[in-house]
């Protein structure tokens, strides 16, 4: 997959990299723009390659409008969002580098703070019972009630946090020099694997996988979260920093306007779709199909909703 043929209006290719590296790599302070204690377990996996998929024969990607029916702007005037995710019930939750955690209303579009301080915030997840995972540069884990803002210290001292994702009671998350974290109540922080590069985004299939794409490298990663063991499903995919699992199985990321669906088992990777007007720094496929991205290179912020994009 070459580079987005489409960057933020004025911004060249090599801007626009270094705009990623640099949130990547902590260097834009609150405000600036952003483009997105025991340890135990195993420290070293073997990278197992898959073999390189042949040329295929694929049909051209849908070119879809954003603003349209298809693609619609949910709220705005988000100002620079690092990522956020959604709650089934109308509402979205957006972190920043501030230390802000938001609620956003999609109905309204009205916004409202659920918790500050919380350091220099990257990845987020819910855990569906009122309460939200948070992670941020200084490598620490927190659990945030919803209701209240009261936060609770789950991990700290794990390095650069970025992905954040929770289920059936753990939480996982990446960062720290390559690391992939399983944090469980009363027990020492796991390292379930290393050697992932720099992955903004996790995503997990519900079957003991996670994924995982290393922005630096272009490659998309699968951890299986028992053994540990890890293997490269793609390579060169230009800067991915979102990714995520659809309902039909398959790994969805987007860089800038492209979205790409990848085959994890065949290791065939597909650009799908282009989204006209967007270049998105959060990306999510959800369990309906739908796609959500957000969008900062107005300087506005908004966040928007592909409908279908992979029914």
């Amino acid at each position: 997959m070459t580079a987005p043929s489409a960057f933020p209006t004025g911004t060249s290719r090599s801007t626009w990299h270094v705009r990623l590296t640099a949130f990547a790599m902590g260097a834009f302070a609150a405000g600036a723009l952003v483009l997105t204690g025991g340890i135990s377990g195993n420290t070293a996996n073997a990278m197992n390659a898959a073999p390189a998929s042949g040329a295929v024969n694929s049909p051209a990607p849908a070119a879809i409008t954003c603003p349209s029916t298809s693609c619609q702007r949910l709220a705005s005037g988000l100002g620079e969002p690092v990522t956020s995710v959604l709650d089934g019930a109308g509402n979205a939750y957006i972190t920043y580098v501030n230390g802000d955690l938001r609620k956003v209303a999609l109905a309204s579009g009205a916004t409202t703070t659920v918790a500050k301080g919380l350091g220099n915030l990257r990845g987020v997840d819910l855990d569906g019972a009122g309460s939200a995972y948070v992670g941020d540069f200084d490598g620490n884990l927190r659990k945030v009630d919803l209701a209240t803002g009261s936060q609770e210290l789950l991990a700290s001292g794990l390095g650069p946090l970025h992905g954040i994702v929770h289920g059936a009671g753990v939480t996982y998350a990446t960062g720290g020099a390559g690391k992939l974290y399983e944090v469980r109540p009363g027990r020492a922080v796991r390292v379930v694997a290393s050697g992932l590069g720099l992955s903004q985004g996790i995503a997990l299939d519900g079957k003991g996988l996670a994924y995982t794409a290393d922005m630096m490298t272009g490659r998309i990663l699968q951890t299986d979260l028992t053994t540990g063991a890890v293997k490269s499903l793609a390579k060169e995919q230009y800067e991915p920093t979102s990714i995520s699992v659809g309902s039909d199985g398959q790994v969805y990321f987007a860089v800038g306007s492209e979205v790409t669906r990848l085959n994890p088992v065949t290791g065939q990777a597909v650009e799908i779709a282009t989204l006209r007007g967007l270049n998105s720094v959060f990306f999510k496929v959800d369990r309906n199909g739908d796609a959500y991205a957000t969008d900062v290179a107005s300087g506005g912020g908004s966040l928007w909703r592909i409908a279908g994009l992979v029914r």
